[in-house]
């Protein structure tokens, strides 16, 4: 008789990780991302992350969903929710770069944006801000300009 696949699925957290940083504003959310990206690739090519959090808004972690091009990468949302929901997370900040440094965000950004936001809604895990982050450390909020719910 023929056996199916097992599938595991695994998350573990840090036993040495340092204390928990909780995300209380756009500005945590800034800092934690932009002490995640190598400062040799922000400027070279676009990347996708997301923040990955528990219901108190703590970090659990942050994940690269993709890296590509210079003006663009393509996302693929089963991969952000399959990762929140391997990590039980409630909520999520999604968040990239522009290499060029310009911090306002395309239509792609915003239909994206909405995408995510819509199923997140399906499986009650809240999208809590999208940031565009820039190799001078600034950043734009979408949630701070009115564009999240």
């Amino acid at each position: 008789m023929e056996k199916a696949n097992e599938i595991k699925i695994s998350y573990s957290q840090r036993a040495n990780s340092k204390k928990p940083f909780k995300i209380q504003s756009s500005r945590d959310a800034n800092q934690i991302i932009q002490n995640s990206w190598d400062k040799d690739t922000i400027e070279f090519f676009e990347t996708f992350k997301v923040i990955y959090l528990n219901n108190s808004n703590v970090v659990k972690g942050i994940s690269i969903i993709s890296t590509e091009g210079i003006t663009g990468t393509v996302i693929d949302l089963r991969i952000i929710f399959a990762t929140a929901l391997k990590t039980l997370s409630t909520a999520i900040i999604l968040t990239h770069n522009h290499p060029s440094g310009t911090l306002r965000p395309s239509e792609a950004d915003r239909r994206l944006t909405e995408k995510i936001i819509k199923a997140g809604d399906l499986l009650d895990i809240k999208v809590l801000d999208h940031l565009i982050v820039t190799p001078l450390k600034k950043y734009y909020s979408f949630k701070d300009e009115g564009l999240m719910p």
